[in-house]
């Protein structure tokens, strides 16, 4: 479970590949910037068009810290944009949203302890008012509750993270505000220490999805498969790189059946254009 402001703010993500902990995903060749266009897909006489929806542009600073990121219209027109700042060890401190006008929509902060921890992430509306409080609490190097409250301190959702001698993540569970589980995911990773899959169980411990990523011989991630409780593959994203191995274009398919066969329906694309150092 996300928060509201958060799920907001890594909307285009997946597409920034957020930069965050994304299993599969980290920039190369220092960009100063990268656009993804996403595209909206219609077919017409059995035959797939695509036609450009929305513009995203990521900026980063001279360290690879991504400083801000710009919705687009198709025709250039700005629509709202993030502007990131960070602590001194380069952590996200707060994320703010402004609109086309310059007019702050809502904004993310972060407190840290002193060993570099985030103890806390507070949401903010327009008028500064706060909107929603998560706190973390940690046992040990490998495990993390994040606990999230509404502006009246009211429980709303919980997730509890476990990690391996590596940092990385293997199990996360989320629970609703009753305590009862919602969703819980286990990581596997392949020996290079790349995932290789994410399986999730409902609260009866019942297999509800799996996730499923193949690697070319450069170790880059080529698709991604999703499977359903019925073990049928239910959603295939593919991914093209530049040589720099960078994601260029994204591309996604839903499984289905039809006419008596199964199909591959093409339902998104997007696609990356990076702007490197000159060298």
């Amino acid at each position: 479970m996300k928060k509201v402001f958060c799920a907001l703010a890594l909307s285009s993500a997946f597409l920034a590949f957020a930069l965050d902990d994304s299993p599969f995903m980290n920039l190369n060749g220092s960009p100063k910037s990268y656009t993804q266009t996403a595209f909206n897909i219609t077919t017409k006489f059995g035959e797939y068009f695509r036609s450009p929806a929305t513009r995203y542009k990521h900026t980063f600073n001279e360290e690879g810290l991504e400083i801000e990121s710009a919705e687009n219209s198709v025709s250039g027109q700005l629509v709202e944009r993030v502007v990131y700042e960070y602590t001194a060890d380069k952590q996200i401190a707060s994320q703010t949203c402004f609109d086309s006008d310059g007019n702050v929509l809502w904004k993310i902060s972060s407190v840290f302890d002193k060993n570099g921890k985030k103890t806390e992430e507070n949401e903010w509306d327009a008028k500064g008012v706060l909107l929603g409080k998560s706190i973390f609490k940690y046992e040990g190097p490998d495990s993390v509750d994040e606990t999230y409250y509404n502006s009246n301190g009211d429980l709303i959702w919980k997730n509890a993270s476990k990690y391996n001698s590596e940092k990385k993540l293997v199990e996360s569970c989320s629970y609703f505000s009753n305590g009862t589980l919602d969703v819980k995911k286990i990581y596997v990773y392949t020996p290079s220490g790349t995932i290789s899959e994410i399986n999730s169980y409902n609260e009866l411990n019942q297999q509800i999805a799996r996730e499923a990523y193949v690697y070319n011989a450069d170790g880059l991630l080529v698709e991604r498969a999703v499977y359903g409780a019925d073990g049928k593959r239910q959603t295939r994203i593919f991914y093209k790189y530049d040589d720099k191995k960078n994601v260029t274009k994204q591309t996604t398919y839903n499984i289905a059946q039809k006419f008596g066969s199964t199909v591959n329906e093409i339902v998104g694309q997007s696609d990356f254009e990076y702007e490197y150092p000159i060298q």
